[in-house]
């Protein structure tokens, strides 16, 4: 089973989009800042990681430019997840595609289906 980290600060952003993953089939990981997301992300390497962008402490930028610099997680592609996508300009390279906010369910699992397909 393809699995997911889902990176989002709002409960209910978060909680809308695992059921949208786990009802497709993923198995989801959730993280509700960054700190949480790197950390899962080294413990659990999943296949993706569906990045917000805005959220306190270390932002959705930081925490990508943290796991691309670790070998562990460099190889997990990071999609930015976003309602400002001109946002992500500054770490474009980054980012494997960027998921505009709100995100309609079939456009969302098209988008992660390129970077982890269903096993």
């Amino acid at each position: 089973m393809s699995q997911v980290l889902i990176v989002e600060d709002y409960d209910d952003a978060r909680m809308m989009v695992e059921m949208i993953l786990e009802d497709a089939g993923y198995h989801v990981l959730l993280a509700s800042d960054g700190v949480e997301g790197v950390t899962l992300a080294r413990t659990h390497h999943p296949d993706a990681i569906l990045m917000d962008i805005f959220m306190p402490g270390i932002d959705g930028i930081e925490a990508t430019r943290q796991l691309k610099a670790d070998p562990v997680t460099a190889d997990v592609p990071v999609i930015a997840y976003t309602a400002k996508p001109a946002s992500v300009r500054d770490g474009e390279e980054l980012f494997a595609a960027v998921c505009s906010k709100p995100c309609p369910p079939d456009e969302l699992l098209k988008i992660i289906g390129e970077f982890a397909p269903l096993k």
